[in-house]
């Protein structure tokens, strides 16, 4: 199954890649080489430290790479009602304590919800998704129960 990702999020991930194969495993080979000199053993610490960070790093870029190839980049749709769809901004308001919030709904490999950006498969994202403009939308979250009402829509 192909994950929805923004081209800005891809590219994002994609940098993080290169940045991870080009520049941080050069470092991690050079100090697990060095390492190597005190020999293999279990008491070489040194050894065990890069060995376990290049481990790390290893599976995170792996990690990457599934992530990149399970993508598919969605660009703007057009739309005829306002809905909150993939892409969009929606601004919701908690209508118990009155609080409005402003998120772009994006894919899980890219939402970050400090940065204004929360993912379609979030419990929120979920009920936000297919719904319009002045519509109440009622969410089960790990915090508890809350209750949005959907303030604006925009592209």
């Amino acid at each position: 199954m192909k994950v929805p990702i923004t081209r800005l999020g891809y590219h994002r991930l994609l940098r993080e890649l290169f940045f991870l194969r080009h520049v941080v495993r050069p470092e991690v080979i050079e100090e697990l080489q060095e390492a190597r000199t005190g020999g293999i053993k279990i008491e070489n610490q040194q050894y065990m430290l890069a060995r376990e960070r290049h481990m790390v790093l290893q599976k995170k870029i792996q990690d990457l790479e599934r992530k990149l190839a399970s993508c598919e980049i969605v660009v703007g749709r057009k739309f005829f009602f306002k809905q909150a769809e993939f892409g969009t901004i929606v601004v919701i308001q908690n209508i118990e304590t009155g609080e409005t919030q402003r998120y772009q709904l994006v894919g899980p490999y890219e939402s970050n919800v400090v940065d204004g950006k929360l993912s379609i498969d979030s419990p929120v994202g979920r009920h936000l998704v297919g719904r319009r403009e002045g519509e109440e939308v009622l969410v089960y979250t790990p915090a508890g129960v809350r209750m949005y009402r959907v303030v604006s829509i925009t592209l």
